[in-house]
């Protein structure tokens, strides 16, 4: 099952920070949020924003809909090495590139299929969840558009992140300023009780795409940092959060000194005159994979575990 505030904070990191009320309480800090800002095509799942890609989205989804003049206006600040993605297609972009379970299903099947305990926002009293899901059904009773409760504002005001539309990408909006229409846990994906659980599933410290970030990859570049590890022309990390190829060559070098048998272990920690810190990458007693060996390294002050072949 997976953890519905996660999913939330990842998808504000690809949020506009200039959609984000100021004073908006949010369950990340505001520093990850539109850190990779993702753009808007309808029917898509985390696709480049190419211009052979813009080409192919504009024939097959947008031409009945607008001139070409109006669509090329919307696209012409979207960066080639970028993505988009649809409403729906922002939950499936994360359970396919970071949870690898491949998924592309739309919004009317979200609410069908995944949501429990839903219905017409006006008939259901219960408090609001971080993660759960508002829908805008159609005049059918289709549902047509989806988004996600990302926070609130101090009056207790919902907001919502979604990928909105080609002129506006994924934003935070608040919900009372929307036309959502239904309301649903999703049951059958989330785990809405994980946000008040420690993390116990590990954190994989690997160059991916999109980019994994957060505050696990920022914590093991600070230890990296301090523990004097570099990346492949031995420069210190930027501490942004974001793991990239450059931090993968600084952990690479981490793991090469533990194997040739330099790199300090939990016994022998690089300052005698600290005591480490646990950092949320893994709880040894439950995180190893069978056939896998936690090895406990210190880094920069910072405990870690690492599995190795046992």
């Amino acid at each position: 099952m997976n953890s519905a505030k996660e999913f939330v904070c990842w998808a504000l990191t690809h949020a506009r920070p200039s959609s984000i009320p100021e004073d908006a309480l949010l369950p990340v800090s505001r520093k990850y949020c539109g850190t990779e800002i993702w753009n808007y095509l309808y029917g898509s799942v985390r696709v480049r924003t190419d211009k052979a890609t813009l080409d192919r989205y504009f024939e097959n989804h947008y031409k009945a809909q607008m001139t070409r003049e109006r669509f090329d206006a919307l696209t012409a600040d979207w960066p080639e090495d970028g993505f988009a993605t649809d409403c729906q297609g922002l939950l499936d972009a994360w359970l396919t590139y970071i949870k690898r379970k491949p998924t592309d299903i739309n919004a009317d099947m979200n609410y069908r299929l995944w949501c429990a305990d839903k219905g017409r926002i006006g008939e259901i009293a219960r408090e609001w969840r971080i993660g759960e899901a508002v829908f805008r059904a159609n005049d059918a009773g289709k549902m047509t558009h989806v988004g996600w409760i990302c926070g609130f504002m101090p009056g207790g005001d919902p907001l919502v992140v979604e990928a909105r539309g080609i002129a506006y990408g994924v934003v935070v909006t608040r919900l009372s300023r929307r036309d959502f229409t239904h309301r649903g846990i999703m049951s059958t994906k989330f785990d809405y009780e994980a946000e008040e659980k420690p993390m116990t599933e590990p954190v994989i410290f690997e160059k991916t795409s999109p980019m994994a970030q957060g505050e696990a990859y920022l914590a093991m570049q600070k230890a990296l940092n301090l523990a004097g590890y570099t990346d492949g022309e031995g420069k210190t990390l930027e501490e942004d959060g974001k793991w990239g190829g450059r931090s993968q060559q600084a952990f690479g070098k981490l793991i090469a000194a533990h194997a040739a048998g330099t790199a300090p272990t939990e016994e022998t920690p690089e300052n005698p005159e600290e005591n480490p810190t646990e950092t949320p990458t893994e709880n040894p007693e439950t995180g190893a994979e069978e056939g896998m060996t936690p090895v406990v390294l210190c880094c920069g002050g910072v405990r870690i575990t690492v599995e190795q072949a046992g």
